[in-house]
């Protein structure tokens, strides 16, 4: 089974889902229409867990009264209100003063219980209005082995060992000295990238052998190998670019 991209890097979606819901209440998508990408989320409704991999038919969507907001959701609503003021008194654009009885991200109480389990006790979650959720068919598939709704944790898992396998292979296939994004030779007319410090993709390069083409199709690998690079701590960029063209 290959599994998208997006699944590997944390975004997970349910493989047969085609259509994002949203709940009902007044202010939340004022302009959304029924169509084969979107809904509004009814009682019935079957989404996933919010949390879990799950399928959940909705019970009931009720309002929050708003002297019991929980208090993320008052400091929410604080902050929004005082940035629409800042706003307001420089222009005249800034819209409707903003009400808690119909901002959109107000707290909502989201009533659900297990879909193949009628009988079972409902479970409430607080979520925020304008939240989306991934609708299910009425007819769904789910794993058979963890009755998770596919991809399940464990292909997902399996799916990220082999892609970490693959990308291990190719990086010990690079030659020292090449960039490590594309793994083609550096020439002293390419402009380059040289991270300073440990090389968190080859160490047994040395230090300050992180080196990449400064050119568009390497600027993804790039800005990866930078976001892994600061979280350790690092965040200075000393760019090495020889003279010539890139």
């Amino acid at each position: 089974m290959r599994i998208p991209m997006r699944v590997l890097m944390g975004h997970w979606q349910p493989q047969q889902c085609r259509v994002t819901g949203y709940l009902p209440g007044e202010g939340i998508m004022p302009y959304l229409t029924e169509t084969y990408h979107s809904t509004r989320i009814q009682v019935g409704t079957i989404v996933v867990h919010p949390l879990e991999r799950t399928a959940q038919e909705v019970v009931e969507v009720r309002e929050y009264p708003e002297d019991l907001w929980p208090e993320k959701y008052q400091k929410a609503f604080a902050d929004y209100l005082e940035a629409w003021e800042r706003q307001a008194s420089v222009s005249r654009h800034a819209g409707e003063h903003p009400e808690r009885s119909t901002w959109d991200q107000r707290p909502l109480n989201l009533v659900m219980r297990p879909a193949d389990q009628p009988s079972a006790e409902p479970s409430h979650w607080t979520v925020r209005g304008n939240r989306p959720f991934y609708v299910l068919p009425e007819h769904y598939s789910v794993c058979r082995l963890c009755n998770e709704i596919p991809p399940c944790n464990h292909v997902t898992t399996e799916a990220m060992v082999d892609h970490e396998m693959a990308n291990t292979e190719r990086l010990m296939a690079i030659p020292a000295g090449c960039c490590l994004g594309c793994g083609e030779p550096i020439t002293s007319r390419m402009k380059a990238v040289r991270f300073p410090g440990p090389n968190l993709w080859r160490p047994d390069w040395g230090t300050d052998s992180a080196v990449f083409h400064a050119r568009e199709n390497c600027s993804g690998s790039v800005s990866f190998y930078r976001q892994q690079w600061q979280e350790k701590g690092h965040d200075e960029l000393q760019p090495e670019l020889p003279e010539g063209d890139a």
